[in-house]
């Protein structure tokens, strides 16, 4: 293939000091605008995003919806992906729901180009401005995020407005144009050129704005076949993301990634094998539509067409889909099964008995999230894993979400009217629903503490990692205790909670005295003491709000036999 371009220059004659400035500092600015944009919009929807999505049903076609509306919203795929895996993982969505969102982030991540399209950058440092103004003359944090939103919005057109000016430069040399025939006379080489550079940025939006800058800047040096290969090769790449972000998380959060990987993997290679076709509908439909004069929204119309094509094909294969990821990453994905879509209000009118029932089961698995939550506070306290931390914080927001549920229903059930017994469980199930709730704010304490701890490369000292280590091994064997007790509303197991909730009091009075000790003289390099004794009030926290739970079982009998503490302490 032969292009005619006039006016081409030599790479040599390019000033390449300016060019690279301006090419790496209009990516800095593009995304860092992104990114800005993206998390002003979260902070200001607040969790509005997250109960949309909570609002899922088990039909799939809304699954699809909310993934378009919720990554529209916040600019991120892997966003949206992030907060369906942290859902999924909870037992609060099912993973057929996560493949339809996941089916619908694809379509609202095409906005960025749509609007890239729309030439607005004539306005981008206006738009700046008004940013800039919001955030630093109005008070409030609505006023902040909103400026947020429009200070990222402008970035991100005045970084592409940066770089086109060099990338027009580039794409009138010889090299280029060579290049770019290459391409278009072998697209397998654009797919390739299109998924390296994606997984390199880790962001499709900014390999897309990229593309969409050169081919307008380009002209005729630049032809759609090429584009196009190109944008299938993105789709693939954006993948890298969700895979690394699932790299030793858990089998659930795999899967996902994995249902995210297929989707473009397949969809792009099997539009691939029609890319022919598919270039000469494009043109035609811009042409068609009077959008050919802008060639920036010409790629638009292409990412967009792949996205919506691909999704209405893949949807009538979700069974499929997960039954393949299913079968491809094997083991128990260790998912609570939070059914807080069961607690309906109109059976509260026909039995409020059986709505009691189903709002006790919720509580039953709130607990068990507690104790995945406690489990991942612990695993990070020995490990400065991220993923760990970022697991734990999900947890605690499922934790939230759960208790002004199961606490509006359980309200509206004591309205139902209930006998004395009810009455009793009723009230002992909103106890145990607050207590559950605070064990999650008390491990979100110790979470940040060490994560405070290892940003001062602050270990802890052979000694006191002994001492947590068994502290740890009590806490582990009283919540499992409590949920047991809870479960089966058992007195016996209720008094062994107790029992131990007094050894893990004894245990916390006595490490906090050795660690003063080690502190005064000079047997400890610790010197965040503070943060250590902060951790160990947390976990004497958490037995309290065991005991409160259980306390509710024994129904107010205190018991005053004689425990073997020593034979406790020893175990």
């Amino acid at each position: 293939m032969i292009l005619v371009v006039t006016e081409l220059i030599n790479m040599s004659e390019i000033e390449w000091t300016e060019t690279i400035f301006k090419l790496l500092g209009g990516l800095g600015i593009f995304l860092y605008g992104i990114n800005m944009m993206g998390d002003s919009l979260k902070a200001l929807a607040g969790n509005k995003i997250k109960v949309i999505i909570e609002k899922t049903t088990s039909r799939p076609v809304f699954g699809v919806l909310i993934g378009i509306l919720v990554t529209g919203l916040i600019q991120s795929s892997s966003g949206t992906t992030a907060l369906t895996v942290g859902l999924v993982r909870a037992g609060l969505m099912t993973l057929p729901q996560a493949v339809g969102i996941i089916l619908g982030a694809n379509i609202g991540t095409t906005v960025t180009s749509v609007l890239i399209g729309l030439k607005i950058k004539d306005y981008a440092l206006p738009i700046i401005a008004a940013g800039s103004f919001l955030i630093f003359f109005f008070q409030g944090k609505k006023y902040k995020n909103l400026g947020g939103v429009l200070l990222g919005f402008g970035m991100l057109f005045f970084g592409l407005d940066v770089m086109g000016g060099k990338l027009k430069e580039l794409a009138h040399t010889f090299e280029f144009v060579d290049m770019i025939e290459r391409v278009a006379d072998a697209p397998i080489i654009g797919l390739a050129l299109g998924a390296v550079s994606t997984a390199l940025i880790q962001s499709s939006s900014a390999t897309i704005g990229i593309l969409q800058t050169i081919y307008s800047e380009a002209g005729g040096a630049f032809p759609l076949i090429s584009a196009v290969a190109i944008l299938f090769g993105n789709n693939i790449g954006t993948t890298v993301t969700a895979v690394l972000a699932s790299i030793g998380g858990s089998v659930a959060a795999r899967r996902t990634a994995l249902a995210h990987v297929l989707f473009n993997l397949v969809g792009s290679l099997m539009f691939f094998m029609f890319i022919g076709p598919y270039t000469a509908l494009i043109s035609n439909l811009a042409r068609w539509t009077g959008l050919a004069q802008s060639d920036a929204l010409v790629i638009s119309y292409a990412h967009m067409g792949f996205n919506i094509i691909n999704t209405l094909i893949m949807f009538w294969f979700i069974k499929q889909l997960v039954w393949i990821v299913t079968y491809l990453i094997k083991g128990d994905d260790g998912l609570v099964e939070v059914d807080i879509a069961g607690l309906h209000e109109e059976l509260i009118k026909e039995s409020p008995i059986l709505a009691l029932e189903a709002a006790k089961l919720v509580v039953q698995n709130m607990g068990e999230v507690t104790r995945q939550m406690l489990e991942t506070t612990i695993n990070y306290s020995y490990k400065n894993d991220k993923k760990l931390f970022d697991n734990g914080m999900q947890l605690e927001e499922v934790l939230d979400t759960i208790d002004k549920k199961a606490h509006d229903y359980l309200v509206l059930i004591a309205q139902g009217g209930l006998d004395g017994k009810a009455s009793h469980s009723q009230a002992e199930y909103v106890d145990t629903i607050r207590d559950f709730e605070r064990i999650g704010d008390h491990c979100t304490n110790i979470l940040q503490f060490f994560e405070l701890r290892y940003d001062d490369k602050v270990k802890l000292s052979e000694d006191a990692f002994k001492e947590l280590t068994k502290l740890y091994d009590v806490v582990r064997t009283t919540m499992d205790l409590t949920l047991k007790a809870f479960m089966y509303q058992d007195k016996e197991i209720a008094k062994k909670v107790t029992e131990y909730e007094d050894v893990i009091d004894k245990l916390v009075i006595k490490n906090r005295k050795r660690h003063i000790r080690r502190i005064n003289s000079n047997e400890s390099t610790e010197t965040q003491d503070q943060l250590y004794i902060d951790i160990l009030t947390n976990i004497e926290r958490i037995g309290d709000h065991c005991e409160n739970i259980v306390i509710n079982v024994i129904q107010d009998q205190y018991y005053n036999e004689e425990m073997d503490y020593e034979a406790l302490l020893d175990q």
